[in-house]
C-alpha cells in the first residue's frame, strides 16, 4: 500500500499540535478527515503509530520510529517543491530563516528589507529562537539558514558560515556605582544583579563559566530575556542591573549605558550562517548569504 503525502502530512501534523482537533485546525480540514489519514498510515505500516486518549495524541515507540523518517521524507519534499518553484520564477521562492534577534542592529534585518525589494514575489518564514534551538531547526529540515552567534567552543551540528566577529561587553545605567570605581574585577560586580540569557542557553553557560573559571560567586539574576532587545535595555537604564550587550547595540545607547572595563568579561564571539550539510543551496539561500558577507565586510 503507497503512502499519501498528504496523510504524511496529517500525521507531522497532530504530532506538532499533540490534538487530532488542532492539526485538523491548522491543516483547515475536518477531523474526520485527519483521523482517516491516520488509519491510513497505520494500515500501510502495519503497526499503531499513535495513541488517542482525552488528552490528545501521542507517538508509540513505532510511532517515533516512523516520525523520524516521516520528518526526513517531508523536508526533502519541500525542498522539491521549493527548487521547482524557485526554476518557475527567479524573483520568487521561499526562505525560512532562523535569527536570535529581532533587533535592528541584526544583520540580516537590513539584508531582508534589500531583498524584499529585489525580488517582490518571495517570501520569507522567519524564527526567532536560541543558537541551540535553530541549530536544531537547519539540521531537521525546517529552516534553510539560521544566522546566530557562536562562542568558542561551542558545539553547532550544521554546517556553519563564519561572516565576521562581534564584541560582546558589560553594560551599567549612567551614574551606576560601579562607574565611580577604580580597578574594577569581577568580585567588584558580586554585590549587583543581572539581566541574562535563559538557563542552558550558549550565551549563559559561557558567560558562568568565566565565574566559575575566576573563582567568583555565581551571578545573580533577576531578569532572564531571550535576547538584548530594546526593552531590556530599557530596563538596564533604568536600574542597577548589569547587563552583556552586543557592540552594535551598546553603540546605539551610548550616554544612557556605559560599558565596564573587564577584561575578563570583554567576550568576543563569531557570527555564522548555519546551512544543513550537504544541502543544495538555491539561488534565494545563496543571494542572502553573499549580501550578509558584503555586509558584515569592513568598509
Amino acid at each position: 500500500m503507497s503512502i499519501s503525502p498528504s496523510d504524511l502530512s496529517a500525521f507531522l501534523e497532530v504530532v506538532r499540535s499533540g490534538s487530532l482537533s488542532r492539526a485538523a485546525d491548522a491543516l483547515g480540514v475536518t477531523q474526520p478527515s485527519v483521523s482517516k489519514a491516520i488509519r491510513r498510515l497505520e494500515q500501510a505500516t502495519g503497526v499503531v503509530l499513535l495513541e488517542r486518549g482525552i488528552h490528545g495524541a501521542r507517538l508509540t515507540g513505532d510511532g517515533e520510529l516512523f516520525h523520524e523518517s516521516a520528518k526526513r521524507f517531508d523536508a526533502h519534499r519541500f525542498e522539491l517543491e521549493r527548487v521547482a518553484g524557485d526554476l518557475r520564477a527567479r524573483h520568487a521562492g521561499l526562505l525560512r530563516l532562523g535569527i536570535t534577534s529581532a533587533a535592528s542592529e541584526n544583520p540580516a534585518v537590513q539584508v531582508l528589507a534589500d531583498l524584499v525589494r529585489r525580488r517582490p514575489g518571495m517570501r520569507i518564514r522567519l524564527k526567532i529562537g536560541k543558537s541551540d534551538v535553530l541549530d536544531a531547526c537547519v539540521e531537521d529540515g525546517e529552516l534553510d539558514l539560521a544566522l546566530v552567534p557562536a562562542y568558542p567552543g561551542q558545539a553547532l551540528r550544521s554546517t556553519r558560515v563564519e561572516l565576521g566577529e562581534d564584541r560582546v561587553q558589560v553594560v551599567v545605567r549612567q551614574g551606576h556605582p560601579l562607574l565611580a570605581q577604580e580597578g574594577l574585577e569581577l568580585h567588584s560586580l558580586v554585590p549587583f544583579s543581572w539581566v541574562m540569557a535563559p538557563q542552558h542557553s550558549a550565551a549563559r553557560r559561557h558567560l558562568l563559566a568565566v565565574f566559575e573559571r575566576e573563582g567568583v560567586p555565581v551571578p545573580q539574576v533577576t531578569l532572564e530575556a531571550d535576547y538584548t532587545s530594546e526593552a531590556v535595555m530599557g530596563i538596564v537604564a533604568a536600574t542597577d542591573l548589569l547587563a552583556m550587550t552586543p557592540s552594535a547595540m551598546v553603540r546605539g545607547w551610548l550616554g544612557r549605558v556605559f560599558p565596564l572595563k573587564i577584561p575578563a568579561l570583554e567576550l568576543r564571539r563569531s557570527l555564522v550562517l548555519l546551512s544543513r550539510p550537504n544541502a543544495r543551496w538555491t539561488p534565494l539561500m545563496s543571494e542572502f548569504r553573499d549580501h550578509l558577507a558584503a555586509a558584515k565586510r569592513p568598509a
